[in-house]
């Protein structure tokens, strides 16, 4: 790639060009301000939801999911009980824009396994 950038006529302009090209979208953490907000993931109460007491495996994805929702600049983690189990549904969201959903396994999950991501 370095010889190919060499072999161009006028490097500094492909450089230039190749970063409009890239910056042209907003980034997702910033908006395009440069700085990341001071906000950081929400996760809607446990106790408003009903959820209940977490079993140590769903502790456990959950913890991994927020780890997940920061590194993405997400804003929320919503949880909600998954209809008709004792799982907890989850969606990952960066304001309107939904980035993952999945479950929180509430049983014995089998050694290995993490949340069920979709």
């Amino acid at each position: 790639m370095a010889a190919t950038l060499r072999g161009l006529p006028n490097q500094t302009a492909f450089v230039e060009a190749a970063l409009r090209e890239a910056l042209r979208e907003k980034c997702p953490a910033c908006g395009g301000t440069g700085r990341a907000s001071g906000v950081g993931v929400r996760v809607s109460n446990l106790r408003r939801q009903s959820l209940g007491v977490l079993q140590r495996d769903a502790a456990l994805q959950l913890k991994n999911v927020v780890a997940l929702a920061r590194h993405a600049a997400a804003t929320d983690v919503m949880l909600e009980r998954a209809r008709a189990t004792s799982d907890i549904a989850y969606v990952v969201t960066r304001g309107e824009q939904v980035l993952t959903r999945g479950t929180l396994a509430q049983r014995a999950a089998v050694r290995g396994s993490g949340a069920s991501w979709q």
